[in-house]
């Protein structure tokens, strides 16, 4: 049978395990919440966006033009000029 000073000895060893597994979890919940309110921030910015690009009758293309320039594709400018005249027979 365990004396009272290996009892305690256990005791205080599982003490210690409990903090620190509190102390984990606690960590946890923290980037759990983090992690939560990037997603929402995320979710609303895109929701704005989607927004303003159905406000404007824009493309994805319209946002972000490719770096690279295909063959018979929409020049940046051109690009702006139509984003602009949308904008203007959209308020007809």
């Amino acid at each position: 049978m365990p004396s009272l000073k290996q009892l305690e000895q256990q005791k205080a060893e599982l003490d210690l395990k409990i903090t620190q597994s509190l102390e984990v979890l606690k960590k946890m919940d923290h980037e759990l919440e983090q992690a939560r309110l990037r997603q929402q921030a995320i979710e609303q910015g895109t929701a704005q966006i989607m927004a303003v690009m159905e406000k404007y009758n824009l493309t994805q293309e319209d946002i972000f033009p490719n770096s690279t320039v295909k063959v018979g594709s929409v020049k940046y400018k051109e690009s702006q000029t139509l984003a602009e005249m949308r904008q203007y027979f959209n308020r007809r």
